[in-house]
């Protein structure tokens, strides 16, 4: 069973331009701490300060890899942008259609099949934005993540690291509870051993009535001491059989110098460096644009377009809704009355299709139409003014455009909305400072 997704959103919160400016530094800050961190688990275990089972050193210099190739992009991006990137002027109208479809098999043999239509209202009444521009129109939704951005699988690249290292740092701490079980193993026997071996040797004892006392048996009680000292664990079944005992073979007891001189400084690098990639993904998460992962050994694939806003969006919109907002806002409640009430479900070629009815789908894609040309009557207009050649040309301006001619469709709208806002500042000042002459 494949699961495969596309979807066009902002994701779960709107961010402005600042805050994803914070987000970035955040994340960057957290990813170069987290590197210090698994360079110094590395460094520890080369100088035997940790003792690192070979699998994990391995996956720690993979994840390092990763980090630095992605900081080494985001680099890149940040200091030469691609410019030739397009993207492509749309308008959401008051809903926004979304086509979902379930089918279930078995055996090869399909046991039900549902396609369902979704009208969602927009709260904004209408939004103005970009959709980046894909090398091909008809690839399936499963094919989708491949033609992300490279920087798009950075979240699923993120969350993957946040996985790995929380399933190290767990198998690291279930192995640190054998050490702890082996020291208090040791312990025990030094208890145990602490009054069965000496550590003077034993003098030469006086025999009551016995003047001189035999010097071979003297010889003999020395060889036992040294004996003693050299193996003290050799009796230890004898000397400790009547007190408490552990389920730990003989063989398994290895010297502290193996698990390194501080081998609980391992478990604890290992957590920091998991809390500061969880801080990572979410502020990878929260700047995200276009993004999404695909597992093929699962079948698993999602891709989510963003929707970019900026100034020049922000103007053309507010210049739509300030010349038609009262018959647009009038148009969508009756469209939202019209899909509750023809919302209908039908069946079609063993197929459960729920959608409303044609006149209502018509209406629907009428208001798409009309505002598409209002947004292009608004795009023309401001692309003219600030492109002077497409004044020349006596040309319809194109949807689709660069991400260089976005930047300066970007900058002439900032100062538009700002010499706005200062002229009804000015406005509303004089109108608070006129007096009024009393009769």
């Amino acid at each position: 069973m494949a699961y495969a997704k596309t979807s066009i959103g902002r994701g779960c919160c709107k961010v402005s331009k600042k805050q994803k400016k914070i987000s970035k530094l955040a994340s960057f800050c957290f990813v170069l701490t987290e590197i210090l961190v698994l360079v110094a688990v590395l460094i520890l275990n080369g100088n035997y300060v940790v003792n690192v089972s070979p699998p994990i050193p391995a996956i720690i210099m993979i994840i390092l890899s990763i980090h630095v190739l992605m900081q080494l992009w985001e680099l890149k991006v940040f200091v030469k942008p691609d410019s030739g990137e397009k993207f492509s002027l749309t308008v959401q109208g008051s809903h926004e259609r979304k086509k979902s479809r379930h089918r279930r098999t078995m055996f090869g043999v399909t046991v039900s099949d549902e396609v369902r239509v979704d009208y969602d209202r927009n709260c904004e009444g209408i939004l103005v934005y970009f959709r980046k521009v894909t090398s091909s129109s008809d690839t399936g939704p499963g094919c989708q993540p491949f033609l992300l951005p490279f920087r798009g699988w950075f979240t699923f690249f993120h969350v993957l690291i946040a996985l790995t290292l929380m399933i190290c740092t767990i198998i690291i701490y279930i192995n640190y509870d054998d050490y702890n079980r082996l020291q208090d193993y040791k312990k025990l026997l030094a208890e145990s051993h602490s009054e069965a071996t000496q550590t003077v040797p034993p003098e030469k004892p006086e025999v009551d009535g016995v003047d001189n006392f035999d010097a071979a048996m003297y010889g003999e009680l020395l060889d036992a001491f040294a004996h003693n000292v050299d193996n003290p664990f050799s009796n230890f079944g004898e000397q400790i059989s009547d007190g408490p005992s552990l389920d730990v073979d003989r063989e398994a007891i290895e010297p502290v110098s193996e698990l390194g001189t501080h081998p609980l400084v391992l478990p604890i690098l290992l957590l920091v460096s998991l809390i500061l990639q969880t801080t990572a993904v979410v502020s990878s998460y929260y700047q995200a644009e276009d993004c999404g992962f695909c597992l093929p050994l699962f079948c698993i694939g999602y891709t989510r377009w963003f929707k970019h806003t900026n100034a020049y969006t922000d103007m053309i919109q507010q210049n739509i809704q300030a010349k038609h907002g009262q018959r647009l806002q009038q148009e969508g409640e009756q469209l939202e009355l019209a899909i509750r009430r023809n919302t209908q479900k039908t069946q079609v070629n063993d197929a459960t299709y729920h959608d409303v009815g044609p006149q209502t789908a018509k209406r629907y894609e009428d208001q798409i139409v009309l505002l598409h040309l209002l947004l292009a009557q608004e795009h023309d207009q401001a692309c003219k003014e600030v492109f002077p050649e497409h004044s020349i040309q006596n040309k319809g301006v194109s949807f689709i455009l660069t991400a260089e001619e976005i930047e300066t469709l970007n900058i002439h709208a900032e100062q538009a909305m700002e010499t706005a806002a200062v002229n009804t500042d000015d406005t509303v000042t004089a109108s608070d400072t006129t007096e009024l002459v009393p009769n």
